[in-house]
């Protein structure tokens, strides 16, 4: 009986291995892995899909509605993965900047100005996401989008079930 518990402990193991490499948490396993999810637009993998589902069942959206806001979102998160690597490509410019006996002020007016325009266009990508799913929604649906968003404690999946 014993040896049965410790195989199946070590069975357990290597399916949690195997399932945390096939998604995104390693490297490897098909096409399954983090840039797979990221190339579909999902962002981080387990998070993405399910919410954004379940925030558009939550709001009854139509499948025209679903598709354009799926769309914009899709968009808006390839323009932040653009804006991020903006920014990581600054920290070369920060790191000379700091390297030396004194703070090469040119180096940093380099590195915030980069991280100035990256800044200007996530917030115009926002926007534009916003007012592109802001215009499909009818009335009810707008109102149910600012209750999930003024909601406190986390977001409309903390409520359970029973709401």
């Amino acid at each position: 009986m014993i040896c049965l518990a410790i195989g199946l402990g070590v069975l357990g193991f290597a399916a949690m291995r195997h399932a945390r490499r096939c998604h995104g948490y390693g490297h490897g396993c098909h096409s399954h892995g983090w840039h797979a999810h990221r190339r579909y637009g999902w962002g981080r993998p387990g998070r993405g899909p399910w919410m954004l589902h379940a925030a558009l069942a939550r709001i009854d959206a139509t499948p025209a509605q679903e598709r354009v806001i799926v769309g914009e979102i899709e968009k808006l998160q390839e323009r932040l993965y653009g804006a991020r690597v903006g920014v990581r490509d600054a920290r070369g410019d920060l790191s000379a900047a700091v390297r030396g006996p004194v703070l090469d002020d040119a180096a940093l007016g380099a590195v915030l100005g980069r991280v100035d325009a990256a800044t200007g266009e996530v917030r115009g990508a926002m926007i534009e996401a916003l007012r592109n799913i802001h215009g499909v929604l009818d009335d009810k649906q707008r109102a149910t989008v600012a209750d999930l968003i003024d909601r406190r404690g986390g977001g409309f999946w903390r409520g359970g079930p029973y709401r």
